[in-house]
């Protein structure tokens, strides 16, 4: 397609009328039984829609539409394409698209996933026939659907339709989600065929999995080699200066089954890449995918409708009634940051309208834990409807400090009403794991014992505890240069000359599993076993687990230069360090104190007033982490040393954010402050 610079402003179909040519001449007697039912081109990417000429007379409501979330989020070099109609009785909708790159972007894509689900939509024109499956979409029991309305997105949906307001929706294109891994261990487990070994690494799966992008969707299981980077005309990956690590970036995912569908409608027939392809520095990958399509016999629905109506008369039951598929939501495991979700099916099996509500257990109750969302909490059934209910849970910093603590738990009970009925009670239950990240600075730093150890003595505690005290009552405030004996244990391990002289150390990520190993070490007390993130062998007092041996096996067998293993090991303990901030529930500069903190990066004295007026375990943590940046910046190789001062200032803003409510008049401008901020900082801290 077209790269040019023209092409971001200008529209050229010559290269679209191009494709669509060869497409069809590629096709069965130069694809004279065929035709085009609509194409539709956005910068490099095209969608085109082929059908056999047969099926012409049962295609309508055709259109399409696109959106860019490139530069500024409208630029077209990153964006989608979408285009629906109507087949038979059933609605089909195709997606491409092309989200952003590099490996690090992975909330960057997540957040285009989201963009394109909100922005691409299409007219919708209401029919009789086909009306109550529009209703089915908008019941509350459509994944997709209701993605969007969490998302804030409001419409009129007997006007409107969104990309899953549609029987068969099937995504594709260059996603553009990597493997977090390098680019010769990759090429280790390519050549070893460990290909399901490799998938555990793959972004899009584990963004999946934790519901944070195309959670609504499937996949075929993946048996073909990564898609990308290859050198054009060959089927070598990249071997340019760049050498780009292979990866799955191109994949095709379609919208999953509802819950209380009765039968399979899509059935994937086979899913794999095209390497005999050498035009371009991707490998195509390619599905066959069979559909049933509904059709509707308006005569049978009319007969249908009256014969219902009639029996309604003959056997009139004003009675409301309903069934649960399970009156119990059992998450097991939750994890802090982690996003589960579970669904169970209310049935109308009444004869009359039923309304439903959750209600609340009291007057001045909530009807959902702070921890749980419910959708929907209310609606409107008709016989034999039904209608599935989703509960998400989620701790995250503005509800993990009570959990953390032992002081709740993941437990409890919810009311559903049926109106003029019985109530329905759902258990919900939960086996959240502690951790130190989530808890307010003051609390952490009063915590003798590590988070695992408290959370389990608070669960076991009585009314009364063994000093007498009741829970409730505070702890005496520890001496001022105490800091949180976790951050003391991170920063202690990165604290030395020979970290400082690491030439990758803050320009790199670290490895996902030695950062998980870092956190599990800090929510334990366990101490870290240098040997282990250093790539020797565990020490005598180490437990070898699951966790040990992958990490042993990445920095062992697949890192031979030790100065990587130090590097690797380095990385991941700075994303521990940066997670552990982001996740306070106040940050080191409280909520509170965030205007005037954006005023003080011209001023040295104003920098200093302020550092002066923060709380003390405050004002301690946050000069305990400047002296460690201040140093980190002196020590570091003079080649490098301006690049790490400027990553340093970028990703350490998370020393200060603005309220949950405040919203930024000019966020350009304040980013530009917050940044003066830390540089000022680390300016005020010079020796």
């Amino acid at each position: 397609m077209e790269t040019s610079t023209e092409a971001y402003v200008r529209y050229d179909p010559t290269k679209e009328n191009a494709w669509v040519k060869a497409v069809l001449k590629s096709l069965k007697n130069e694809g004279e039984d065929y035709y085009k039912v609509d194409s539709k081109q956005l910068v490099t990417m095209l969608l085109i829609v082929i059908a056999k000429k047969s099926h012409k007379p049962f295609i309508s409501e055709l259109s399409n539409t696109y959106a860019g979330v490139g530069l500024m989020n409208l630029m077209g070099n990153k964006g989608g394409i979408a285009v629906r109609f109507r087949f038979h009785d059933s609605y089909l909708c195709f997606v491409t698209s092309h989200l952003a790159a590099y490996t690090e972007k992975v909330e960057k894509r997540n957040q285009d996933f989201i963009e394109l689900t909100k922005r691409l939509s299409f007219p919708h024109r209401q029919d009789a026939l086909t009306e109550y499956v529009c209703y089915s979409w908008n019941n509350g029991g459509d994944e997709g659907v209701s993605f969007m309305e969490n998302q804030n997105v409001i419409k009129d949906w007997k006007r409107e339709a969104s990309i899953f307001h549609n029987d068969f929706l099937v995504w594709c294109g260059d996603l553009n989600y990597r493997v977090n891994l390098t680019e010769s261990e990759i090429k280790n487990l390519v050549r070893q065929e460990k290909l399901d070994k490799l998938l555990e690494y793959d972004q899009l799966s584990i963004e999946r999995e934790a519901g944070r992008t195309f959670p609504m969707f499937d996949e075929g299981h993946i048996t073909f080699a990564p898609t990308y980077k290859y050198d054009a005309g060959t089927n070598r990956y990249d071997t340019s200066e760049k050498r780009r690590a292979p990866s799955w970036t191109d994949r095709i995912l379609w919208k999953k089954e509802r819950m209380e569908s009765e039968k399979e409608r899509l059935r994937l027939k086979s899913y794999t890449n095209c390497m005999e392809m050498m035009m371009s520095d991707h490998k195509p990958v390619r599905a066959l995918i069979e559909l049933s399509v509904r059709k509707i016999d308006s005569r049978l629905q009319k007969q249908t409708w009256e014969n219902l109506v009639q029996s309604s008369k003959d056997n009139k039951d004003d009675q409301p009634r309903g069934e649960l598929s399970s009156s119990f939501v059992e998450f097991e495991k939750v994890q802090f940051m982690e996003y589960k979700e579970k669904l169970i099916l209310l049935e109308n099996t009444g004869q009359v309208l039923t309304v439903f509500k959750f209600m609340p257990k009291g007057e001045d109750e909530e009807i959902l834990p702070p921890w749980l969302q419910v959708s929907p909490l209310s609606g409107v059934l008709a016989p034999g409807d039904k209608v599935v209910i989703r509960f998400e849970v989620t701790v995250d910093p503005t509800n993990s400090a009570p959990l953390n603590r032992g002081e709740e738990k993941l437990d409890d009970i919810l009311i559903l009403r049926l109106e003029n009925c019985k109530d329905f009670f759902i258990s919900v239950h939960g086996d959240y794991v502690p951790t130190c990240f989530g808890i307010p600075l003051e609390q952490l730093s009063e915590m003798t014992v590590p988070i695992s150890e408290t959370a389990a003595k608070n669960l076991e505690r009585t009314s009364t505890d063994e000093n007498g005290l009741r829970p409730d009552t505070p702890t005496p405030i520890l001496n001022q240069i105490d800091i949180p004996k976790e951050l003391w244990k991170v920063m202690n391990f990165l604290w030395n000359p020979n970290m400082f002289r690491i030439p990758s150390l803050f320009l790199e990520h670290g490895d996902i599993m030695v950062s998980t190993y870092i956190r599990k070490c800090l929510d334990t007390g366990k101490q870290f076993d240098t040997n282990i993130l250093l790539g020797g062998r565990p020490s005598t007092d180490s437990e070898e687990n699951e966790d040990t041996e992958s990490i042993l096996s990445l920095l062992s067998e697949e890192v031979e230069d030790e100065t990587k293993k130090e590097a690797i090991s380095a990385n991941s303990m700075i994303d521990v360090l940066v997670a552990f901030l982001e996740c306070l529930p106040d940050p080191i500069i409280p909520t509170n104190m965030y205007e005037r903190a954006l005023e003080v990066g011209d001023s040295a004295d104003a920098m200093n007033n302020l550092k002066d007026s923060l709380p003390p375990f405050h004002r301690n943590v946050l000069l305990y982490i400047g002296m460690f940046l201040r140093q980190a910046i002196d020590n570091a190789p003079v080649d490098c040393k301006q690049e790490r001062e400027a990553k340093i200032t970028e990703i350490f803003m998370v020393l200060l954010r603005p309220p949950i409510d405040f919203k930024e008049r000019n966020p350009v401008v304040a980013k530009s402050k917050r940044q003066k901020f830390i540089h000022q900082l680390l300016h005020s801290l010079r020796t």
